[in-house]
């Protein structure tokens, strides 16, 4: 695909003559890149600017050959990792999964899905110093009517879910000791910390992922007569002068057969989430007691969504069993970065919402034995206490709002925070699916 060298734009603002000075040396010794200075339109930010020298940069090869273009900030330095196969292996596999843009790196991203080697698709990301702009993109990007001072990561972001990244990186940025569009920048060793951080997490992720796609389960691992014969001990909290709650409640399990509800009540305390935790180690001592395997937590404001099915939730609750799981959440408003293990189950960094949580044996104990105080939030602690956490999506699981809460007083100031949360991880992990189906083949 690279049979003439790459026609290479760098952004710099004509008084930077230390930065272009430095970026030509960049690139001196290495023929495969046309390099072309472009000199930076100028706004107030700096970032709308940047943006509309991205924008200028493009409608111009529009009216090349070029099938892809690179633009690069005047802050671009090649990494260790950088060779000309590298990067042309990456464009050409980028190009045949119908990528927009391919990022050399990145100081920040959401999340991520390994879909080659070296090459991962990215949820929301900072970082433009060094990216390969496709033809395909050329238009959207030359359209786009965008005049706030919004950084140009965070355009191209909402412009396309196409993004790739190359892993390791072949790009990150060099400190000059000011930054000319982000002002947070400017203290020295944030950029580099950044791009470390970033690259650790790339690597972490990438840990998780080879380490569920080798351990394997069989596919008969879930036998079709099951479905009919589980039931799953259920313990559901509630405050007994919350009969609203309760009668939602109640009415939320009825005809669900496949759930023997235990209602509990719930440990009252002026400090609303230390009761909570208070009830949660009752419930947990109580499953040891009876000797069970595997047990559904479960709050009263928890409401199933249309996606529930009996076979759905069992189902995985088998095979995240197997996977090693300590818990599996039926739905979040919050999660850190995600990644798939089948299409429908998710390993997350960190989770939060406890309104229906499955908790494996394996769990218990810990549970019991964590040190906690009134300051105690179950969701978080939940979280801190393993790593081996999985959420569920679709969600079979949301958050009813009754108007108040009696544990997270953030709720009661903000009427709307609830559904607002759980929308954002909706759309979130929709997006992390789509991705998923669409690298992966499902």
């Amino acid at each position: 695909m690279m049979n003439k060298p790459i026609s290479t734009f760098i952004i710099n603002l004509k008084k930077r003559t230390d930065r272009k000075k430095y970026a030509i040396k960049e690139f001196s010794t290495r023929p495969e890149f046309a390099i072309n200075i472009v000199e930076a339109i100028e706004s107030a930010g700096g970032a709308l600017g940047l943006w509309k020298t991205i924008q200028m940069i493009v409608s111009k090869a529009r009216l090349s050959n070029d099938d892809y273009i690179i633009i690069c900030e005047d802050d671009h330095k090649f990494t260790k990792n950088y060779n000309k196969e590298y990067l042309e292996n990456s464009i050409a596999i980028a190009h045949s999964k119908d990528a927009d843009v391919l990022f050399g790196g990145v100081s920040w991203f959401s999340n991520s899905i390994k879909i080659d080697d070296q090459l991962f698709w990215v949820e929301n990301f900072s970082g433009t110093q060094f990216f390969v702009v496709f033809r395909k993109f050329f238009d959207t990007i030359h359209a786009a009517v965008l005049d706030d001072e919004n950084p140009a990561d965070y355009k191209i972001g909402n412009l396309t879910n196409n993004k790739i990244l190359m892993y390791p990186f072949i790009s990150v940025q060099k400190e000059f000791g000011y930054s000319d569009t982000t002002w947070r920048n400017n203290e020295e060793g944030r950029v580099s910390g950044l791009f470390k951080a970033a690259q650790g997490w790339m690597k972490l992720l990438e840990n998780v992922s080879g380490y569920y796609k080798s351990a394997e389960i069989p596919e008969d691992i879930v036998e079709a007569d099951i479905f009919e014969t589980t039931t799953l001990p259920t313990y559901v909290i509630n405050l007994p002068e919350r009969t609203e709650r309760l009668v939602h409640i109640k009415e939320q399990f009825e005809g669900r057969n496949e759930f023997d509800v235990t209602f509990v009540r719930a440990y009252k305390h002026k400090v609303g989430a230390f009761g909570l935790w208070k009830t949660i180690r009752k419930i947990v001592k109580m499953a040891i007691e009876r000797d069970e395997d595997v047990i559904v937590i479960c709050e009263d404001d928890h409401i199933f969504t249309e996606q529930y099915s009996k076979e759905y939730l069992i189902r995985n609750i088998i095979e995240a069993h197997a996977h090693g799981a300590k818990y599996l959440s039926g739905g979040t408003g919050q999660f850190g970065y995600a990644v798939p293990i089948t299409e429908n189950r998710y390993w997350v960094s960190h989770c939060l919402s406890a309104q229906f949580l499955v908790i494996y044996k394996r769990f218990f104990k810990e549970i019991l034995a964590r040190p906690y105080d009134k300051s105690v939030i179950a969701d978080m602690l939940y979280s801190e206490m393993t790593s081996s956490k999985m959420v569920l999506y679709p969600f079979i699981s949301l958050q009813k709002d009754f108007g108040y809460s009696d544990v997270t007083e953030l709720h009661n100031k903000d009427k709307t925070i609830v559904s607002r949360l759980f929308a954002q991880s909706n759309k979130r992990l929709n997006n992390i699916q789509s991705a998923y189906r669409k690298y992966h083949g499902s």
